[in-house]
């Protein structure tokens, strides 16, 4: 085995082998690299006991390349040479973790003869340290065998922090039996969060207050800079700067901090308040401590990490509960066993405390039957596809379903995690614009037919009006000259609501008062309504009824509306005009008038009803069934809506349409 310690020299301008004949002298033997990349991968080979880097030749910041030796070579001895350091610099270079500079220049044999002197210092010290290490497990030997009782009590109170509930009833009696059994006058456990910005007290007992302020501020001040952090010392320490240990101080101190470190992360630490004369008084309680250090850095991480689960599981039950899509996990027979708030508010059957089935909720006419167990014998691991899912009432509704199999190590076994979106909205909005799309085909094509008839139309009616004035005074021909113009007539109206239906005119947007609107309908009906015995009337409970739109367009969907309420109505029948407002009622808030139009007349035939307000549906003999389709229109032009509801007799038409939103200008009165 090779005795000579072996020497990097990182960077250096000295020949290299002049250095490795002064090296052989004192009997070391040196390498010399010249850049930090090759210097690295002969660490990796290499045994080496020291290393040298020379700062001024490397690029970048020589600290960090220190730092990264030191972390993947703790045991090496590192030091560093330099011209003119700054103050700065070598602060950076001892946190590093670099044990000595050597100022530059510095001739060959004197670097030697200095390397050798620090190789020879270090192994010295080892072999002090061996010693005394031998001493110590003599002492440590005794020790343990007068805290053997007291250790198993103390490691039952950290599985009793581990494993109870309530962390903290747990965490006040360990600390109080750790006072009783090492006769300390009181103890406590000081915590770090923030990432070590904040060092704050978890838990005390017989400690003041202000002492354990003081020290938590003391503590988070030095214990980066302390070299001996990691290690069992004084808060004494710090106010002194020795940064000495326990079992180094010959001075008395009365507050020891014990570290609680856990894979390699500083998660606090416990405090003592107990008056040590020497550290020879302290080598009675440093043993016990130390198992204590190591039992309680356990068991606070072990809480740590619950209590991070606990929050996350939180977080995870919140995020579930607020988002837009019902999600559902069930066990190994397919009840369902976990749910979140949109779930239970689309499938009502969840509200229940019964245990419910997949299959009672969700059916898919791919897998008719036994919906859930053809999900779990798949071969896919993920599933998407259209379900229906039971709502209210037995309900049925449209829902996109994305299905996973996941295994359970708790029940050792596949369960399903099922994600489903209602589709009903997003199927009506398809429906909307497959509709549109058609009436807008329809559209261009009637505004083509309407153009293509009115011009030979218009010649027909000409030359009959010409026929006419020559047949004047046969009154037996004249007649049917009659016949043939009326009818002309009822194509030209046909025509222009074919025109008004493709081509409807932009609405002339003011200020449009509802209720006037109304009682201008009904008293252009009135006539037509009491010829046939059909009461008709209008209920204003409006309390806000401006809006904003063309009071012409809306007359006409209004005369539309309720003349075909009237058609639909028989003798003693009645037809009422309600009005009332929806939500806010006042400006600036925005808010509904709604009309609704009501009747107990004949109502509307089963198979027309889904297909009212498409164009040419009607249940009139004469018409174009086009007034409810050009209606919605002009409604929709409005930002309003108008729907139908079918009722046990007759039907109910509703229009709601924007409540207008009065601003004030810059003066601050109202327009």
């Amino acid at each position: 085995m090779d005795t000579v310690p072996q020497v990097l020299i990182v960077g250096l301008d000295d020949d290299e082998a002049a250095l490795s004949r002064a090296g052989k002298s004192v009997g070391l033997a040196i390498d010399a690299m010249r850049n930090a990349a090759e210097a690295a991968t002969a660490l990796q080979r290499g045994a080496y006991r020291l290393v040298l880097v020379d700062a001024d030749a490397l690029p970048g910041e020589p600290a960090d390349f220190v730092a990264g030796v030191r972390r993947r070579h703790p045991d090496l001895i590192l030091m560093v040479s330099g011209t003119d350091p700054a103050p700065e610099f070598l602060i950076r270079l001892m946190r590093a973790g670099a044990d000595d500079f050597l100022s530059k220049p510095v001739d060959g044999s004197r670097l030697v003869e200095t390397l050798r002197a620090a190789v020879d210092e270090r192994e010295q010290e080892a072999a002090r340290g061996m010693v005394r290490a031998n001493r110590e497990l003599q002492i440590l030997n005794k020790t343990l065998r007068d805290h053997v009782s007291q250790l198993t009590i103390l490691y039952q109170m950290g599985r009793d922090i581990a494993e109870n509930e309530n962390w903290s009833d747990a965490l006040d009696r360990f600390l109080m039996a750790l006072v009783n059994y090492t006769r300390a006058g009181g103890t406590a456990l000081l915590l770090f969060s923030e990432k070590e910005t904040r060092l704050a007290v978890r838990a005390s007992f017989q400690v003041e207050p202000a002492i354990l302020s003081q020290s938590c501020q003391v503590l988070l001040e030095n214990w980066r800079h302390n070299p001996r952090s990691s290690e069992i010392h004084t808060i004494e320490s710090y106010r002194e700067r020795a940064f000495d240990t326990c079992l180094e101080r010959t001075k008395e101190w009365r507050f020891t901090v014990i570290p609680l470190r856990h894979r390699n992360r500083l998660l606090g630490f416990l405090f003592v308040e107990k008056e040590y004369a020497s550290s020879l008084a302290f080598k009675m309680d440093y043993h016990f401590l130390n198992t204590i250090q190591t039992i309680l850095a356990g068991e606070v991480a072990n809480a740590s990490y619950i209590s991070e689960l606990r929050q996350l599981g939180r977080f995870n039950q919140k995020v579930l509960d607020n988002i837009h899509s019902g999600v559902i996990t069930t066990d190994l027979d397919g009840q369902v066993r976990f749910f979140n708030r949109q779930a239970q508010g689309m499938c009502q059957a969840l509200g229940s405390k019964q245990p419910v089935h997949f299959n009672t909720l969700f059916r898919s006419e791919r897998f008719p039957g036994d919906f859930y167990s053809k999900i779990v014998e798949s071969e896919d691991d993920t599933t998407v596809m259209e379900i229906l899912y039971k709502g209210a009432g037995d309900t049925e509704y449209s829902a996109r379903m994305n299905i996973t199999k996941m295994h359970d190590d708790n029940l050792n076994g596949s369960v399903l995690v099922a994600i489903f979106e209602d589709l009903t909205e997003r199927k009506r909005l398809e429906d909307q614009i497959r509709r549109h799309d058609r009436l807008r085909v329809l559209g261009q094509l009637s505004a083509g037919v309407a153009h293509e008839i009115r011009n030979p139309l218009t010649g027909i009616a000409t030359s009959v009006q010409v026929l006419g004035g020559k047949l004047k005074g046969q009154e037996d021909k004249v007649k049917y000259i009659r016949v043939i113009l009326e009818e002309i007539g009822r194509l030209d109206e046909i025509i222009r609501n074919l025109l008004s239906f493709a081509k409807p005119a932009r609405p002339q947007f003011d200020s449009c008062a509802i209720a006037e609107l109304s009682h201008r309908v009904t008293g252009l009906l009135c006539d037509e309504a009491r010829k046939k015995g059909i009461h008709l009337e209008v209920k204003d409970d409006l309390k806000h009824g401006l809006c904003r739109g063309d009071a012409n367009q809306l007359t006409q969907v209004l005369l539309n509306v309720v003349l075909n309420s009237i058609h639909a109505c028989g003798q003693g029948d009645e037809v009422k005009i309600v009005l009332r407002n929806e939500g806010a009622t006042q400006p600036p808030a925005t808010g509904f008038a709604r009309i609704d139009i009501i009747d107990n007349g004949c109502g509307v035939p089963e198979e027309i009803r889904a297909h009212l307000f498409e164009p040419f549906v009607t249940t009139k003999t004469h018409g174009t069934g086009l007034g409810l389709a050009i209606s919605q229109q002009i409604i929709e032009e409005h930002n309003g809506e108008i729907g139908c509801e079918f009722l046990e007799k007759g039907t109910r038409f509703t229009i709601r349409l924007p409540i207008e939103t009065k601003k004030k200008p810059a003066g601050g009165r109202s327009i």
